[in-house]
């Protein structure tokens, strides 16, 4: 038998919502089969849960949830404007910057304002995206005294360099930021122009944690695989690594269709064997079927090039041996000294075509 209960007293907070679970429990199980809310499909139970799971998710972001008021972008070529395409599309204020004309006039069609410099971007944005060719332009673009990004902007400017480089001048440039109370991430992406078009890119992050929630912010805007690889400059290491195993698999690949296709194989049939067996990968699918890649698209070999010389550099200085990276670094630099520079670096197909025994 239960012991006497106790006399009824005002209930506490707690135990009122004890009490609304426990009747609101009852009356859902007496009427499981009642039809769901018209608006959005949920049970109102489910939807409180899920506003407050929304809630918690933002209280533990904290500051990274923070609007980053006016985004600057510096670099709109065939992976940086589409790229600010899409932070202007998300509804963020957008200065932008080229050496180009025409692509700054494209993003100002798109809604984007146009900077007269770079000085400029770096007074009147609270976040400034870079895209650039190489450590050379990074260097220049940050840390020229006069028109340089560090000299103009103000304590507090989140930089977010998406440019594949040397570890080393991320780190540089990182520690130069912090010398004037500015924060800066390395955050080199993955995933080509389809990606940077659709804004599902894959960025590797490096800084410290406060800084990557504040630019995840941003670079969410652009992608859909955010990842954190630890301290400054450790984008730049997870970006090389990837490039380099990008690079032998795509040669690997062409080797296979180039033999498949000498053989007699009809393309397609090669390729839907690859793309349905063990020699699928993500260079099988960005090919497609052989011999039908527009290659004045896409990512260029002398990107790929310059990407691989990092890799070598990087190993020469930890003392890794890289076999497989060398020989890719070979094939792809002959092809980058050739009239071929620009074209996509699928292209290695029709270098193996022309190789003879």
């Amino acid at each position: 038998r239960e012991p006497p209960r106790a006399p009824t007293s005002p209930q506490s907070p707690s135990s009122r919502r004890e009490t609304t679970r426990r009747d609101t429990t009852r009356h859902d199980t007496a009427r499981h089969d009642a039809p769901r809310t018209q608006t959005t499909g949920r049970q109102p139970a489910v939807e409180t849960m899920m506003r407050v799971a929304r809630s918690l998710g933002r209280a533990k972001r904290g500051f990274a949830t923070a609007a980053p008021g006016q985004v600057g972008f510096i670099g709109l070529g065939q992976m940086g404007s589409r790229m600010a395409a899409n932070v202007v599309k998300a509804g963020h204020r957008v200065m932008v910057f080229d050496t180009v004309p025409a692509s700054v006039d494209a993003l100002v069609s798109s809604g984007a304002s146009a900077a007269e410099s770079i000085g400029s971007i770096a007074k009147e944005c609270d976040t400034v995206i870079t895209m650039l060719p190489a450590s050379k332009q990074v260097k220049e673009v940050y840390l020229d005294s006069t028109s340089g990004l560090l000299a103009n902007a103000k304590e507090d400017t989140l930089f977010i360099d998406c440019t594949t480089m040397e570890p080393d001048v991320a780190k540089t440039v990182a520690a130069a930021a912090a010398e004037k109370k500015m924060h800066m991430v390395d955050a080199p992406v993955s995933g080509g122009v389809g990606g940077a078009e659709a804004g599902t890119l894959s960025f590797m992050v490096g800084g410290t944690e406060p800084q990557f929630e504040r630019a995840k912010v941003v670079l969410d805007q652009m992608g859909k695989n955010i990842v954190h690889c630890g301290d400054s400059g450790k984008g730049q290491v997870a970006k090389i690594c990837n490039n380099l195993v990008l690079a032998i698999t795509m040669i690997g690949l062409n080797e296979g269709y180039n033999l498949a296709l000498t053989h007699g194989m009809n393309p397609e049939t090669i390729a839907n064997i690859f793309n349905s067996s063990s020699a699928q990968c993500w260079s099988s699918g960005y090919v497609g079927t052989p011999g039908t890649k527009d290659y004045n698209t896409g990512f260029k070999i002398g990107l790929m090039s310059k990407d691989l010389g990092l890799a070598i550099s990087s190993a020469n200085e930890a003392q890794v041996k890289l076999p497989l990276g060398e020989k890719a670094a070979a094939i792809y630099s002959e092809i980058s000294n050739s009239e071929n520079v620009n074209k996509d670096f699928s292209y290695v197909l029709e270098y193996l075509k022309d190789l003879k025994e």
